[in-house]
């Protein structure tokens, strides 16, 4: 069983670049979260007021603690999402164990709305979730949405992850007051992704 901590320093696309989070990232996370913030509130629980900077880096510090300690389900390992030259921040991702006993993970994503629609997401979500299948030995990777998060569900939809259905009252909403749905989709196969070339670098 996968317990240990992952060794990862970099997963690097033709575009794009995903990394473990550091402290050392907080003011270029801190200013995308800022240009992002109306959307990120609308979706997002742990944005209903925005966060500051020391906020930021009291986050980041603990997501360098998880990423040096071993693997626990449910505990999340946040991940950046840049360009190649680490000064462009496109947005933030995690690895969440959901079962190490399988294993399967869950991922999800925010984008900084400056570079929205551009495919960086979808692409940097192709190259994770090949990485967990090819490395960490996945044998199955999630992406849950609230329903009406349209945007979000595009991405595991380009990647043609499976759509398993449509969990009725499942989730609160960002606000946490009204009760919604949630969009089930999983990878288990990652023939079925869109071609892609991917390289990883290990500390």
């Amino acid at each position: 069983m996968l317990r240990k901590a992952i060794p990862l320093k970099a997963l690097r696309t033709e575009r794009v670049l995903i990394r473990p989070a550091y402290v050392k990232d907080a003011a270029i996370m801190h200013e995308a979260m800022k240009a992002s913030f109306p959307q990120l509130k609308r979706w997002m629980p742990w944005a209903q007021s925005l966060a500051s900077l020391r906020d930021t880096e009291y986050y980041l510090a603990q997501g360098e603690k998880m990423w040096n300690s071993p693997l626990h389900d449910g505990v999340e390992l946040p991940m950046q999402i840049m360009d190649l030259t680490q000064t462009i921040y496109y947005g933030a991702t995690g690895i969440k164990p959901a079962l190490l006993a399988i294993p399967s993970f869950e991922i999800g994503y925010w984008v900084n709305q400056p570079y929205a629609k551009q495919g960086f997401i979808t692409e940097g979500m192709n190259a994770l979730t090949r990485y967990l299948f090819d490395v960490l030995k996945a044998k199955r990777v999630e992406i849950n949405c609230e329903e009406s998060n349209i945007d979000s569900a595009k991405v595991p939809q380009r990647l043609h992850y499976a759509f398993e259905g449509t969990l009725k009252n499942y989730r609160l909403n960002a606000t946490g007051k009204i009760v919604t749905n949630s969009l089930i989709y999983a990878c288990t196969d990652i023939s079925q992704l869109p071609p892609l070339s991917y390289v990883y670098d290990k500390l």
